[in-house]
């Protein structure tokens, strides 16, 4: 913990901690743990998220709104961001290398076709959807966003295109090192929790709580039935798919054997 204090704390202004991952995945979940805990200093409000290096113009006005976002943080907090696009934007990512050069990152990830399906019924619950999963997966990539120019960054009909852990793994290794990034199983933490947070609390470098002390019921409110989801379109997309899932076991290391592929 005195290495992070010593190195990013000195630079009051900006995160010392990015949270992204997919939509759905459990960030929001994260951030209420985390704000939990008294060494660490999370920005909100956490819905909306804060969008910071998707939404301003220019680097100035990124390192403007994190001053905004972290200039009541007391000294000596570990300073957090959440903001679950970022995993998969590269505008986003280049943004982040050069105003974060001392960041570390934790992505949350969550087997892929349950994600897209919850992803499909949220669109649906917030009136941005209207067809069937299974004609939102074929017309995947073809369709218009109702959504403004400027909120081009939302996608909000990309479903299993946000499942391709491995290459977006891949390319933030690249931009900054595997030993600044803390990728996390949304299924894994949920079945061990003290194991998870032993884990996120040492990579980060906040002292270690247990988890009764930081445990919160907040993880992808109205979630959709999983009954809805045809079994044979599931394991249709399940095949497509797991070539992404052993190529992000391959650069991360991670045991991905919940999943099941």
């Amino acid at each position: 913990m005195d290495r992070i204090r010593g190195c990013t704390h000195a630079r009051s202004g900006i995160p010392d901690v990015v949270i992204g991952g997919a939509p759905r995945c459990g960030t929001t979940f994260l951030c209420e743990l985390l704000a939990k805990h008294p060494g660490a200093y999370v920005a909100r409000p956490f819905v909306p998220e804060p969008k910071v290096c998707l939404t301003a113009e220019h680097d100035d006005g990124a390192l403007e709104a994190y001053a905004t976002y972290f200039g009541d943080a007391p000294a000596g907090k570990v300073k957090v961001e959440k903001t679950s696009n970022y995993f998969e934007n590269e505008t986003a990512r280049g943004r982040l290398v050069r105003l974060l050069p001392e960041a570390k990152f934790i992505f949350m990830l969550r087997e892929p076709v349950a994600r897209a399906y919850s992803n499909w019924a949220w669109s649906r619950k917030n009136g941005l959807e209207c067809l069937s999963f299974a004609e939102a997966i074929d017309l995947e990539g073809h369709r218009l966003s109702p959504l403004p120019a400027n909120q081009e960054y939302a996608r909000p009909f990309d479903y299993m295109r946000r499942g391709r852990y491995g290459s977006l793994a891949e390319a933030w290794i690249r931009a900054i090192g595997r030993e600044r990034i803390g990728f996390f199983v949304l299924e894994s933490s949920l079945a061990a929790p003290q194991r998870f947070v032993d884990e996120l609390q040492c990579f980060i470098g906040l002292d270690p709580l247990k988890w009764e002390k930081l445990m919160t019921s907040r993880i992808n409110t109205a979630e959709p039935d999983p009954a809805g989801l045809d079994p044979g379109l599931a394991a249709e997309l399940r095949r497509r798919i797991a070539p992404e899932i052993q190529h992000l076991a391959q650069v991360s290391g991670l045991d991905l054997s919940i999943w099941g592929y």
